[in-house]
């Protein structure tokens, strides 16, 4: 006996989470047919969606299908955005009259993998490795604070951090703290390690899996991290005791590894 397909149109979503503006190219085979969309992602890491029929009448599964960066013709280089890993993350799910049937496919996207149905890779956004992206912050203000903050949309593990903070001949001796912040509330701090006098330029860094330390000959010193996953908003927070007006951080950034949040 032949039992027909039921009725109503079968899509495929495309949802993308990307750190910046990209083409990407949605492209397989569906009852035999090709098909091929351009997909343009949002720039600020929040949720892109959009759907592509792939039949107005009966119920069609992909034969295939594959997401990927859209590379340039031999002829136009100029503006292509390299896609490393922890920077795209894209999905896909099969629609059947506009409920979800399957998700089928989802993980990161990078120059040297897209994601392909068959098989179906599925990934968390936070599994693996993320992006290791340096992050420059510019000089505060005199007598104020360094921050950095980590963007919306994002999740960061500081690897390292430097800066330089300079003491103005007034005063008394100051004390360089580090603070992770959260609307307000704090998620932990590095302690004051040194007194650093007035009339003083000290680099201080801060690095994962290390010890505090103090320079015996020269200016530096050496902060040990905590291992924390910081979501978006979080600030991390470069601070002085006793911090002149005339004081000043400069020079600050940081190293990080960076995920997408869903």
């Amino acid at each position: 006996m032949t039992v027909e397909a039921p009725k109503g149109k079968t899509s495929l979503r495309l949802e993308t989470w990307s750190d910046t503006t990209r083409v990407l190219l949605f492209s397989g085979l569906a009852g035999g047919l090709p098909f091929s969309f351009d997909h343009v992602t949002n720039a600020d890491r929040s949720l892109k969606v959009e759907d592509f029929t792939l039949s107005e009448h009966n119920l069609v599964m992909p034969d295939v299908l594959s997401v990927q960066p859209k590379m340039p013709s031999i002829f136009s280089f100029n503006g292509v955005i390299p896609v490393r890993r922890g920077q795209c993350y894209a999905r896909v799910t099969l629609l059947f009259r506009g409920k979800q049937v399957a998700i089928l496919s989802s993980a990161y996207v990078t120059d040297a993998k897209g994601i392909t149905y068959p098989p179906g890779v599925h990934e968390g956004f936070a599994e693996g490795p993320g992006y290791l992206r340096k992050v420059v912050v510019a000089n505060p203000a005199a007598g104020n604070k360094l921050v950095f903050t980590v963007p919306e949309n994002a999740r960061w593990r500081v690897r390292s951090m430097s800066f330089f903070f300079d003491t103005d001949a007034a005063g008394g001796d100051r004390g360089v703290w580090l603070s992770f912040m959260l609307a307000f509330s704090v998620l932990c701090t590095v302690p004051v390690v040194v007194a650093q006098a007035s009339s003083k330029l000290i680099q201080y860094s801060a690095g994962l899996g290390g010890e505090s330390r103090v320079a015996i000959v020269g200016s530096d010193v050496v902060l040990k991290l905590p291992d924390i996953m910081a979501v978006g908003g979080t600030t991390i927070e470069a601070a002085a005791a006793s911090m002149n007006p005339n004081d000043q951080f400069s020079s600050g950034n940081v190293w990080v590894e960076e995920w997408i949040e869903e």
